[in-house]
């Protein structure tokens, strides 16, 4: 019988913890270094997404961020405000609904945006170092699998 890797015994969500750790750090790291050292935790994920460089998530609105992060629309809102005052996002009244607000980057937000698209990248270069390119992609389906059984809830 081969000898086990070590990570063949380790629950997944430990797993997908350590994962999230690394990028966290480097996200961090990275935010530090552009001199925006004050966004908020889940801040990352709505510049993330608004980063227009980047193919996916995107969105637009105070609702596209309640729905895609999972938020209260009371949480969405306080992250947004947070997001606002530090001058990384502003608001405007779209042109096609002035019903509905558009969320865009400011220019500290696109610096911001930008130190976390290359913090990620950094990360992804690292890990396809580590493992082939067919195991990146198992790992890819893996994980948007979960997105899968949260929709079925």
């Amino acid at each position: 019988m081969a000898d086990r890797l070590w990570y063949e015994d380790v629950p997944v969500p430990l797993l997908m913890r350590e994962a999230r750790e690394v990028y966290r750090d480097a996200i961090r790291q990275a935010l530090i270094a552009g001199g925006c050292d004050d966004v908020p935790r889940n801040g990352v994920f709505v510049l993330a997404a608004l980063d227009r460089r980047r193919p996916e998530p995107k969105f637009s609105s105070q609702a596209d961020v309640v729905s895609w992060l999972g938020l209260s629309k009371q949480a969405a809102s306080q992250l947004i405000d947070t997001l606002v005052l530090r001058e990384y996002l502003e608001r405007r009244t779209d042109p096609q609904d002035r019903r509905r607000m558009e969320l865009r980057l400011t220019e500290r937000g696109s610096i911001a945006a930008h130190a976390i698209r290359q913090a990620i990248d950094t990360i992804d270069a690292k890990l396809a170092q580590l493992v082939t390119a067919k195991q990146l992609h198992g790992l890819r389906a893996g994980l948007g699998a979960y997105r899968t059984i949260r929709e079925q809830r």
